[in-house]
């Protein structure tokens, strides 16, 4: 798998999971939106990610969510209370360009891709509900930027075509999220194993977009090899948003992101070899044979002068047998380690 350049910042399997902060729906206003892009900031967020969105364009009038963030209500009523205007959408991305974060954002129509292409994104999210919008994938897959497509309700035959619509185009900066588009997701539905089933079948990097309550979920995706880790972030000053059952405060969040540091220089090279404290207390901390008796030059070395004990400095166990009827060279004195100098 090579690795893709998101920002400043490598995403692959020899790079640190890449974090991403999302905070569509999470601000009203450019002083909150400035406050969750200053706190991703602070605590350590690769990048800022928002929704571009009408509700125009998102959804037909007589759709209706009936999820228990939302309950039973019109989808185009729900979206048109949170779709950001213009002008506030060109304003964070100044505002985070100017901060040296990287900030994207995801279309809910293929007519939003040209007030992006006006805001320089330089990555294009694709949220699950358009994973398999073929045309619009074809579309910014001709600009020529990395590309993070999510997969929530994909199987991964659907998944196939979303990546050979954009690959056919020329285009192989992709990046894969799994998803599960409930809201909030549970946490037996998750099924993180198709995290490494997606790297397998596509040999891209593949991450998970997560929508369960806290941060479980998204520590043990990092842990199981997981590239990218996106999650709602809110903040305490902010207007309430359905978003904020599954969303983590900055507390919550900057906590996560120290644990999948912690668990990333936790994991170490793969090899099978003592640590470099290990080699330090293996001579002390270890057993070898040992005689127990003192034993004159020219003796031979039976079971009843030797026995198997700290410290570690002398013969391995694994040596036993072969100790066994050898002579000693030279007078070992009691509760002496053996080597093979001493023996013949």
């Amino acid at each position: 798998m090579k690795s893709i350049k998101l920002g400043n910042d490598s995403v692959g399997d020899s790079c640190p999971c890449y974090i991403i902060a999302e905070i569509g729906g999470l601000f009203k206003n450019f002083e909150e939106a400035k406050r969750l892009i200053d706190t991703a900031i602070d605590i350590g967020v690769n990048a800022v990610k928002f929704q571009t969105l009408e509700a125009e364009t998102i959804t037909s009038k007589n759709n209706f969510f009936d999820l228990t963030v939302t309950g039973h209500v019109s989808q185009y009523e729900f979206f048109k209370q949170f779709e950001p205007s213009k002008k506030l959408q060109k304003q964070i991305v100044t505002y985070a360009n100017q901060k040296g974060i990287t900030i994207f954002s995801a279309p809910s129509h293929i007519q939003d891709l040209m007030l992006m292409q006006e805001m320089d994104l330089q990555i294009y999210k694709i949220g699950s509900d358009l994973a398999c919008h073929t045309p619009l994938l074809k579309k910014v897959a001709q600009f020529s930027k990395p590309i993070i497509l999510s997969t929530g309700m994909c199987t991964l035959d659907e998944v196939k075509k979303s990546v050979d619509a954009i690959t056919n185009e020329g285009n192989d900066e992709l990046l894969l999220l799994h998803c599960v588009s409930d809201y909030p997701s549970q946490i037996e539905e998750l099924n993180l194993n198709a995290i490494n089933t997606m790297k397998t079948q596509f040999n891209l990097p593949v991450g998970f977009s997560d929508h369960s309550i806290g941060s479980f979920a998204c520590l043990s995706a990092a842990i199981m090899g997981a590239n990218i880790i996106e999650k709602h972030m809110k903040h305490p000053q902010n207007s309430p948003c359905a978003d904020d059952l599954h969303a983590l405060n900055p507390k919550e969040f900057s906590e996560l992101i120290k644990s999948i540091r912690l668990s990333e220089s936790a994991k170490g090279s793969g090899k099978k070899i003592p640590s470099i404290s290990e080699q330090k207390n293996l001579h002390k901390n270890r057993v070898s044979i040992i005689a127990m008796h003192e034993i004159k030059k020219g003796t031979k070395i039976s079971s009843e002068m030797i026995d198997i004990r700290r410290p570690g400095d002398g013969l391995s166990p694994f040596y036993y047998d072969q100790i066994l009827s050898r002579t000693a060279k030279l007078n070992i004195s009691k509760e002496t380690p053996l080597t093979w100098d001493m023996i013949e």
